[in-house]
């Protein structure tokens, strides 16, 4: 928990530090600063917030998943996101087009139907639809189809909007923010934190780690084993592409792993490349839209017919652990130290739910909103590691 007391507020103290002001970092923030602790200091070594991987991020969120963590994150997410929609106003930043994943093989088709139960059971709204039923939402599917699933709460999160609404609450409550501030060197002694910067000395009672892709390497200035690492994920855009709607849910293939939905008159194509060794490599890979040619232009041809626009794409990086599923919680061996972060490309939609409970935590002593024991950094070693099925 945070001590009120441990350090006095300063330009360079805090008594929380989270390194790291992307869409986690800053929800962390939002969260800590509704629950009335405010001497708080966000770290970024970038100039500008939410200007690293959140930046590149494709935005989706989706319930569709096959582990409880990861359905009950996502649904808490959605439930803030709709808490907060008055506040937020308009554009709105959650955008409910739905999920559908669709496939032409039977025995996949059996799996998602098992899924979609499972989702079920645990409060989420998804549809099984026959083949049909898959064209009627997806007109633009071609090829054999045998079913699919749909989430109508599924859909679509402004990373840039979000991120600047809970740092704009946040530094309305008092939260302070350290740009240009890259950590290199952490240690511990006399109850508080000395963090070293490119940009100075700073100090606080507790840490949060909230670096993404770098989350491993700043838990290991503090002598924490937090096993994050960054993987290269390609975003490809289509050049205008009007044979499609103007609205179209994210549109998975099941069979290939190629999904898309609209990004305003054109569309954004995404796959993750199995075959992409760790590193902290975003350069473009000229290679990859040849990797993907065939697929979608075999299940989405009109998209394929549109052409890609290479200056509009991009890659970024995914944050990616053992079992693909975030670290969220204290490290024992590190007392003040909490890490949030190794969400496996699921950062944006469960940013809210993960920083409300990292904030509970700091103030509370515990996640009292949601379970997010699971997540503990601790299940590595216990060989508790989470698998989910449905990762894209």
């Amino acid at each position: 928990m945070v001590d009120h007391a441990g350090v006095a507020e300063s330009a360079g103290t805090a008594d929380v530090a989270i390194i790291g002001a992307g869409v986690v970092g800053c929800s962390v923030a939002f969260h800590l600063a509704r629950l009335g602790c405010t001497n708080v200091l966000l770290i970024d070594k970038e100039p500008l917030p939410g200007s690293g991987s959140t930046s590149k991020a494709n935005g989706g969120i989706r319930a569709q998943f096959t582990t409880d963590v990861n359905i009950a994150m996502s649904l808490a997410s959605m439930d803030i996101l709709d808490t907060l929609r008055d506040e937020i106003g308009d554009p709105p930043l959650y955008r409910k087009a739905g999920y559908l994943f669709l496939t032409g093989d039977p025995a996949r088709f059996s799996a998602m139907t098992a899924a979609a139960a499972f989702q079920r059971a645990r409060g989420v709204s998804v549809e099984v639809l026959d083949a049909a039923g898959v064209r009627a939402k997806a007109p633009y599917a071609a090829g054999p189809i045998a079913g699919g699933t749909f989430g109508p709460r599924d859909g679509f999160i402004d990373p840039g909007g979000l991120t600047n609404f809970l740092l704009r609450e946040a530094a309305r409550s008092g939260v302070r923010t350290r740009y240009g501030a890259e950590v290199t060197a952490i240690d511990r002694g006399g109850g508080t934190f000395r963090l070293t910067t490119t940009a100075g000395e700073l100090r606080a009672s507790v840490v949060v780690d909230a670096a993404g892709p770098f989350a491993g390497r700043v838990a290991a200035l503090a002598g924490a084993d937090v096993p994050v690492v960054p993987v290269r994920r390609h975003l490809l855009i289509s050049g205008p592409c009007p044979a499609l709607p103007p609205v179209i849910p994210m549109t998975i293939d099941a069979d290939t792993g190629v999904l898309i939905r609209r990004e305003g008159s054109r569309v954004l194509i995404a796959w993750s490349n199995p075959d992409e060794p760790p590193g902290f490599n975003t350069a473009f890979d000229p290679d990859f839209p040849l990797r993907i040619a065939a697929p979608v232009d075999a299940r989405f041809p009109a998209v394929g017919e549109a052409g890609l626009d290479i200056k509009r794409s991009w890659a970024g990086l995914y944050e990616v652990t053992p079992d693909h599923h975030a670290v969220l919680g204290p490290v024992a061996a590190v007392p003040g130290f909490l890490v949030v972060a190794g969400f496996s490309g699921h950062g944006i939609m469960h940013a809210p739910a993960a920083g409300r409970a990292a904030a509970e935590m700091l103030v509370r002593g515990r996640s009292e909103s949601l379970d997010v024991s699971a997540l503990s950094l601790e299940r590595f070693a216990r060989g508790e590691a989470i698998h989910e099925t449905m990762v894209l």
